[in-house]
């Protein structure tokens, strides 16, 4: 709301992405060897993580799939500080859900109902603040996002605490596994321009 109040006051002029998710170029390209190459290993990179996450049965291993396709972008670069915003902002969210999930456990009856719809409604409000500053911090965007999406799945069942720390292993781990198929993607890719010439 904040975010939507100041941009009303400055004049409605739209802001440039700090960090195009778009190439500018977006014109047909020839298929080449590597780009196939590289499709080829992201895809691989998915699948292995999906199999990883739901044939191990891992708890809340779903986020590992999630967090390998945002972690992986064009570019190496652009994917490990995307990597290091995520684990960051996921660290700071899964504390801050925890803590405030923290606030019902000594409510029964009325009391608890209440509590309980005024947690969804911050929930719903950090995704609102999230979808608001994606593009201003990115590390605040997730942490957002992934505070408030941790609220509203553990409110209808409340788990216990450890669920958040497994929800923050995979996407750690999703996110390692993005990385380190981009640095895999960027050896080959110098490795066939070495070969070109």
């Amino acid at each position: 709301m904040v975010t939507f109040f100041a941009w009303l006051i400055r004049g409605r002029k739209d802001q440039p992405q700090p960090v195009a998710e778009l190439p500018g170029d977006t014109s047909r390209k020839k298929l080449t060897g590597p780009l196939i190459m590289f499709a080829v290993i992201r895809a691989l990179a998915i699948a292995g993580t999906v199999a990883l996450a739901f044939g191990l049965n891992l708890s809340h291993g779903y986020w590992m799939p999630i967090a390998t396709m945002v972690a992986m972008k064009p570019g190496l670069e652009q994917s490990t500080l995307v990597a290091a915003q995520r684990l960051a902002g996921a660290l700071i969210g899964a504390v801050a859900a925890a803590l405030i999930l923290l606030l019902p456990t000594s409510e029964h009856g009325l009391r608890l109902f209440a509590v309980e719809r005024g947690l969804e409604v911050v929930a719903l409000v950090l995704l609102m603040h999230g979808a608001a500053i994606r593009f201003w911090n990115y590390a605040l965007y997730c942490a957002a996002i992934a505070a408030g999406v941790l609220i509203l799945v553990d409110l209808p069942q409340p788990s216990d605490y450890a669920a958040e720390g497994y929800r923050v292993l995979w996407t750690l781990c999703g996110v390692g596994i993005g990385v380190l198929v981009m640095m895999l993607a960027g050896l080959l890719a110098k490795r066939t321009a070495k070969a070109s010439p």
